[in-house]
């Protein structure tokens, strides 16, 4: 793979193989069919698990042996997501797949489909009429083709059986397709029986669904009677990679009145502002320039008179733009649209992410559905209010990072979506956050109305050097096959940054050095494995078949093994070996002048003795030495230097690593929130260390939304009418700006983050009380509060008081102080919440 995968990538590409390889088992066994389901939201990358798990099938890994007689048909519902799949996954593959074995089924005509290629059609180019067909619908046999779409597939079902892979792309959409032709195509060729031209389809022995949306796969194949094989992506596994944006901001006019232009012009002005931001972050780190992208969704039934009034308003706000900088996607034309004296180009779809030349997009509604483009950022609707469904829809794909990382540059518009919506109402905008946040392919945060804090001038500056400097935890940023390839990451990282010059050689030179050490400190054991793997013996048997069957001695004759089967011998090395070890050995082998076979032989020696683990012995040595002689130079470099080199050097294993809140310069605040009839405005407090700035409604003050919990508004009010508090921070419920504090939770480790961080004046210092007012009716709240308890205790010296805050049963509130001695132990046996009103009653107060 050319992308270093995402643990919960990793993690699905093993199951979804593990998954596959069950389904070999049991068709070989018992001819039982099997589909396995792919689930993952939005964003999660499943193109590039797919890519990881077509990469494990063809060439092998160090668990799974290659299959390279496999054949696979990927099949969707549409032309333009095949093109875009394609592209994707060569992106994905850097070249480890063949571009050369991948094909279209269209330009293919044989009895069955080649072993060890990949082959793409969509549903539509199998419909009736298709000139894919040899047998035309009459009985009739078409003089184009010798073989048609629906023998081939057919064929390869029945000759190939489980060398045979059908990957269903967006799976829902065939299976639940309301067009009953498209949705008998796509069942045919999965199911089998009677097509669409009337002859005979074979079932495919296993296929693999990929959707974000399972229920109408599931269902269909559960229909079918097939063995049902689940492998799920968790939501907030992509939400805490870093692989989405944090935030969606839905910009809307509180007066009726017509402001369609007027909100197109600061969609672009917000489109300007994020392309200055991504130059100056690329100015700043060399990160690939990012040029944000805006799509304007006109009505359907748009008139040329409002295209030139768009096309007018656009060029106004950005005289600049060129005419290569505009163009649409309509479904017709394909072509250029001519607009009066102007000429719009066509793009299509999934053209659209590779040209940076485009900045803005009209389309209509081609773009809700399987496209993608991270660089979109900006969205203007025109679409009426009854499409909020397919506005939701929308946003949803372009939640997507540009760089398919988190950019911590300390600007929040590099990691937003922004939505103007000027013909929505309030009750409008809520039925689109209500698809949104029901939508389970969508993990974003979404803010109504947003408006950015600048941080408080009347507050001490301090506070926000106190709260850059809190300790706190996060989720490793990368997981690694084996350490060797974390030990290669590192080295890069350190060359990058001109910590160790020449790093990655001298990281191989390291690993070269280490294993020739133990070969030559093992070399009888080893002499003795090459001499067994290149010679072969080959015993002899005689068996009489007289009326007494007998059978003389065996003889035994040694032959040289065949440099065919050397050759497996080395490439099963490759994948015991971690990262590109076996290579480096083989290289280094081969520089001193040893023999090609031979050198081959004696690596396929040492994989069999299990070096690999003197291997990743010595890449953790190394990353261990250059962490204690570069520690201190890593902690001077800007931040987002050290968060990319901090985590390449932990070596625990543990589920959480320690870090420092970062203090963001601004902080995006929704003044918004959903309600039953519309939204509601969000109360404002004082002396937060972020405010809403001058000219703004509300200036000077923060919005918290305390709607859903009225005790949280009665411990702001307590805990701001205190003489000596000096600013507070209301905790966001993730990211890096956020306190978080690791706890355990059934099998999992997971992390919590208190409501509110106040800090007081004692004296001439300043601490900090944190303060958790939490149900505590709930199974997370004992490990939750135990493992804060723990953090005061372990962080002292930057912690003074640590309060719990419940509501008793008579409807007061109560507090816990989580610093008092013996206190962690008694709130983990809180397993009820019994226990807990009798814990608060006899150590707590009222608050």
């Amino acid at each position: 793979m050319k992308f270093t995968l995402e643990d919960y990538q990793r993690k699905a590409v093993d199951q979804v193989l593990l998954n596959l390889a069950k389904a070999r088992r049991d068709y070989e066994l018992d001819q039982e069919h099997t589909a396995v389901a792919l689930t993952a939201p939005t964003g999660a990358g499943k193109t590039v698990i797919a890519t990881g798990v077509l990469e494990a099938l063809y060439l092998g890994t160090e668990r799974w042996e290659a299959q390279p007689n496999l054949t696979v048909l990927w099949l969707t519902d549409d032309r333009s997501l095949n093109a875009q799949t394609i592209g994707k996954i060569l992106q994905a593959s850097g070249g480890r797949l063949d571009a050369n074995r991948i094909r279209f089924l269209a330009d293919t005509d044989e009895r069955t489909l080649e072993p060890g290629y990949l082959y793409f059609v969509h549903i539509q180019a199998l419909q009736k009429n298709s000139t894919l067909h040899a047998v035309r619908p009459d009985g009739t046999r078409s003089d184009r083709r010798t073989f048609g779409a629906w023998e081939m597939i057919s064929n390869t079902a029945r000759d190939r059986g489980v060398d045979f892979l059908v990957v269903w792309d967006e799976a829902h959409r065939g299976a639940g397709a309301s067009d009953k032709e498209r949705r008998t195509i796509a069942r045919t060729i999965v199911d089998g029986g009677t097509t669409n031209v009337g002859t005979h389809q074979v079932a495919a022995p296993i296929v693999l669904g990929i959707s974000a949306t399972p229920e109408r796969f599931n269902a269909a194949m559960t229909s079918a009677e097939r063995v049902m094989r689940r492998v799920d992506v968790p939501a907030g596994d992509v939400r805490r990679s870093g692989l989405l944006k944090d935030r969606i901001l839905l910009r809307t006019i509180d007066e009726v009145q017509q402001a369609d232009n007027t909100m197109l012009a600061l969609a672009v002005a917000d489109l300007k502002a994020a392309g200055a931001a991504w130059r100056a972050h690329h100015e700043a780190t060399g990160d690939r320039l990012v040029e944000p992208l805006l799509v304007v969704q006109v009505e359907p039934a748009v008139t040329q008179a409002r295209l030139a009034e768009i096309l007018t308003t656009i060029e106004s706000a950005w005289p600049e733009l060129s005419d290569m900088a505009v163009a649409h996607a309509f479904g017709d034309p394909h072509g250029p649209l001519h607009v009066g004296d102007r000429t719009v180009r066509y793009l299509p779809p999934e053209a659209i992410s590779g040209d940076d030349r485009a900045r803005v997009v009209l389309f209509k509604s081609a773009l809700t559905t399987g496209w993608d483009c991270p660089r979109a950022e900006v969205l203007v609707s025109f679409q009426g209010k009854e499409s909020y469904t397919e506005i939701a829809q929308l946003i949803g794909r372009l939640v997507r990072t540009p760089l398919a990382r988190r950019v911590d540059s300390g600007d929040d518009r590099l990691n937003e979506v922004v939505a103007y919506l000027p013909q929505f109402n309030t009750q409008h905008v809520v039925n689109v956050v209500t698809a949104l946040t029901e939508d389970e392919t969508v993990e974003t945060e979404v803010l109504i109305a947003p408006v950015l804090c600048e941080r408080s001038s009347d507050v001490p500056a301090e506070l926000f050097t106190l709260l850059d400097t809190l300790p706190s935890y996060t989720r490793p940023r990368a997981s690694f096959p084996n350490r060797t390839a974390q030990l290669m990451r590192l080295a890069a990282a350190l060359n990058e940054h001109g910590l160790v010059n020449g790093a990655s050689g001298k990281a191989r030179a390291w690993i070269v050095n280490q294993v020739r050490a133990a070969d030559a400190a093992r070399e009888d054991e080893v002499d003795a494995k090459v001499e067994d793997l290149m010679t072969l013996s080959v015993g002899t048997v005689v068996v009489g078949l007289d009326a007494d069957i007998t059978a003389s001695a065996a003889t035994v004759v040694d032959a040289a093994t065949a440099e065919r089967d050397l050759d497996g011998y080395y490439t099963r090395a490759m994948r015991l070996l971690p990262d590109g070890s076996a290579a480096w050995y083989y290289n280094e082998l081969c520089d001193h002048g040893m023999d090609e076979v031979d050198a081959g032989a004696r690596v396929a020696a040492l994989a069999d003795l299990g070096f690999a683990e003197v291997i990743e012995t010595q890449a953790a040595e190394l990353i261990k030495t250059w962490r204690n002689a570069h520690s201190s130079a890593v902690a001077r470099l800007p931040r987002s230097t050290r968060d990319l080199i901090e985590p390449l050097w932990h070596l625990d294993g543990a589920a959480m690593q320690p870090t420092t809140v970062e203090a963001r310069e601004t902080y995006p605040a929704a003044t918004e929130a959903a309600g039953r009839d519309g939204t509601d405005k969000i109360p404002t407090y004082d002396h937060h260390m972020y405010v809403i700035p001058e000219r703004h409604k509300n200036a000077g003050r923060f919005p918290v939304d305390t709607t859903r919990s009225t005790w949280e508004a009665e411990v702001l009010a307590r805990e701001l009418d205190s003489d000596t508090l000096a600013g507070w921070y209301r905790n966001p419920s993730s990211g890096r700006h956020a306190l978080a504090v690791p706890y355990e939770f059934g099998d999992k480790t997971q992390l919590m983050h208190p409501d509110f961080l106040f800090f007081h004046r004692d004296g001439d210092d300043l601490v900090l009380d944190i303060v958790d007012p939490h149900r505590h009716d709930l199974a997370d709240t004992a490990p939750k509060w135990a493992a804060l308890s723990r953090y005061a205790t372990d962080h002292s010296d930057h912690v003074r008081r640590v309060l719990a805050v419940i509501r008793d049963s008579t409807g007061n509130l109560r507090a816990l102080d989580l610093t008092a001695p013996g206190i962690t132990e008694q709130v983990a046996g809180a397993t009820n919440k019994e226990l807990f009103e009798t814990l608060f009653t006899v150590r707590g107060v009222a608050y």
